[in-house]
């Protein structure tokens, strides 16, 4: 019935009619024209020719039950832990060194060595330098390898100067293009997102826009099978509370994303940053990472948890308190109970001075609860004559846990 209404309105009667004037029927015809040139069914709708809606095909559902015995591919890996298959996002400020850390990861991935320290599974990669000439990634290879190593031959690169255009200009296209002339390929980058953008007009943008560039990326990658990543700019104001709603752009950027990194550094002339990653099929983690201004790579130092335990240790060992408890047990032999003003009076013959209030001392004390346990020190406090508190350590190995001597404190 709708393609009796469609030629229906083919005649000048109906299009009069429903258009109102004559310059409205011209124009209705111009775009069943139009419409009928892309062989799609038209349909004429208050004055308007619009293609008309897809004919209904009815989807057959799968229960939990029939779902549970299918064999579903696994999580395609291609840096075990940190990135998979699918559409990922790295967002950093400007001059952070994320080009670096991305044609890092490419050879990484081409070469099948590792990344981080993580392993990488060996395949061809795509890299879009897409703010640069050929000169400047030859130049960051040479740096990053070595001007005399040779370089990848499974490593396919397109700079800015080749023109591959925007979402929905031609870039999807290229990308497709690449794919078939090279099947190796499993990765992809763009460097950067903003140069593919479709340009903002008036007040067209936001999440609408956001999500159709992504879209078409995604529908690349659901096809072909391979892991596509954008280096993408930060906001300037950054969110302390989450890091990955740094991204510049709407909350359709990374809820789009399968995979998420951020770099972020505390103050820019910081040497060493967090590594912020998650994802949908991977432990979201903090890493601990610094950029290698001799070798241009960047490389890990450890997880964020793994830093800051090394800095309580190092907090530990150099803390005037434990210096002067472990004294104290050693003057005791073992035993040694008092009040925190005791304990700071004490500090002063031991050459190491505890200046912080008494307050604090207890709150220190508790705070290394786990390295005086480790140390074979226990404690406990009570409340003493008077409603005085009193704090009482017993070493559990006295010979070792008291030695002061052998402690690395720095003296105050």
């Amino acid at each position: 019935m709708e393609t009796d209404r469609t030629e229906q309105a083919g005649t000048d009667s109906t299009e009069g009619e429903r258009a109102g004037t004559a310059e409205g029927a011209e124009q209705l015809r111009r775009e069943i024209a139009e419409l009928r040139q892309q062989q799609a069914p038209v349909i004429c709708d208050n004055g308007k020719a619009r293609p008309m809606k897809r004919e209904f095909q009815p989807i057959q559902a799968v229960t939990a039950a029939e779902l549970d015995k299918m064999e579903l591919p696994p999580v395609e890996w291609l840096v075990d832990n940190i990135l998979t298959v699918g559409l990922a996002a790295l967002g950093a400020p400007p001059k952070s060194y994320k080009s670096f850390m991305a044609l890092d990861l490419c050879t990484a991935i081409c070469t099948g060595t590792t990344f981080l320290g993580f392993k990488t599974h060996q395949h061809a990669c795509l890299y879009f330098d897409l703010e640069s000439t050929k000169g400047r990634p030859k130049n960051r290879l040479n740096l990053i390898l070595g001007k005399d190593t040779p370089k990848p031959d499974n490593l396919y690169i397109i700079t800015g100067d080749d023109e591959p255009g925007r979402i929905g200009d031609g870039f999807e296209t290229q990308v497709e293009y690449q794919l078939q002339q090279h099947p190796d390929i499993k990765f992809v980058v763009v460097d950067v997102f903003q140069k593919i953008r479709i340009p903002k007009k008036g007040q067209n943008g936001g999440y609408d826009v956001d999500y159709e560039e992504l879209g078409a990326l995604k529908s690349i990658i659901d096809k072909h099978g391979v892991g596509l990543l954008l280096i993408h700019h930060s906001k300037k104001a950054r969110d302390l509370s989450d890091p990955f709603n740094n991204f510049s752009g709407s909350t359709a950027i990374m809820g789009s994303l399968d995979c998420a990194w951020v770099i972020e550094k505390d103050k820019r002339s910081d040497s060493e940053a967090t590594l912020h990653i998650t994802g949908r099929d991977l432990a979201g983690e903090d890493y601990t990472v610094k950029f290698n201004q001799q070798a241009y790579k960047w490389e890990m130092v450890g997880t964020a948890e793994d830093i800051e335990m090394q800095r309580f240790q190092s907090e530990y060992e150099q803390s005037s308190l434990i210096y002067t408890i472990k004294r104290l047990l050693r003057q005791g032999d073992g035993h040694w109970e008092g009040s925190a003003s005791d304990i700071q009076n004490a500090s002063k013959y031991f050459d190491s001075e505890v200046y912080d209030d008494v307050r604090k001392i207890g709150t220190d004390i508790n705070k290394y609860e786990p390295l005086l346990w480790t140390d074979g020190i226990n404690f406990k406090n009570i409340k003493g004559r008077q409603g005085k508190r009193k704090w009482i350590f017993d070493a559990t190995h006295a010979d070792d846990a008291t030695h002061a001597d052998d402690a690395t404190h720095a003296t105050k």
